[in-house]
């Protein structure tokens, strides 16, 4: 998802600013976003008055969404040969059962004792990308904060919320200290993790 809407992005504002349409042969999201990023890194290795105007106008369009925004931060000025690489580091690469299992382990080492323990949800999310990190043979875990990686790993640990429902209540159980928890945060900011290690 993240993919598409940048490259619809960059092709607005490829239009806007070099005033011809960004024409992309390529299918795949992934794909279509690696030969925008070529075209870009082309016109913007040359020193012109447009390609002054190209960037600036990208990032400031990019601004309201935490995720395009990493995604172009991570990714402009790396070299070609590296942005696979950038790229493969992605939640979305990530197979569901790692991540699903990454967040059970991750409930289980913070929930050893009696009583119910209520963990930041960034503390807790650095946790499971470690071990995401660990079983994909990543050198290093993913960010946790606002950006690209943060919608699926909430997608996940929301569905693992609704797994531990057991006996009227949750084991594993997101809350906010400042009113209802939103439906699709754009980062952890507040919230928490509350776990209930009688029903883990």
């Amino acid at each position: 998802m993240t993919y598409k809407k940048t490259v619809r992005l960059m092709c607005e504002t490829w239009l806007e600013v070099v005033e011809e349409p960004l024409v992309l042969v390529s299918t795949s999201p992934l794909a279509q976003f690696q030969e925008a990023l070529q075209r870009y890194s082309d016109l913007l290795s040359g020193k012109s008055e447009v390609s002054g105007r190209l960037k600036p106008a990208l990032i400031d369009g990019a601004k309201d969404d935490p995720a395009v925004d990493d995604l172009l931060d991570e990714t402009f000025g790396v070299a070609p040969g590296e942005v696979r690489t950038v790229v493969d580091r992605d939640m979305d690469a990530v197979p569901p059962q790692v991540c699903l299992k990454a967040i059970w382990a991750t409930a289980s080492e913070r929930a050893r004792g009696e009583g119910i323990i209520i963990v930041p949800l960034k503390e807790f999310l650095r946790s499971v990308m470690a071990k995401i990190a660990a079983e994909m043979g990543w050198q290093n875990a993913l960010r946790v904060g606002d950006n690209r990686h943060f919608p699926r790993s909430w997608q996940w640990l929301w569905e693992v919320c609704e797994e531990s429902y057991i006996n009227d209540d949750y084991g594993i159980r997101i809350i906010n200290t400042r009113g209802p928890v939103p439906a699709w945060p754009t980062g952890p900011g507040e919230l928490r993790v509350r776990l209930d290690p009688s029903r883990l």
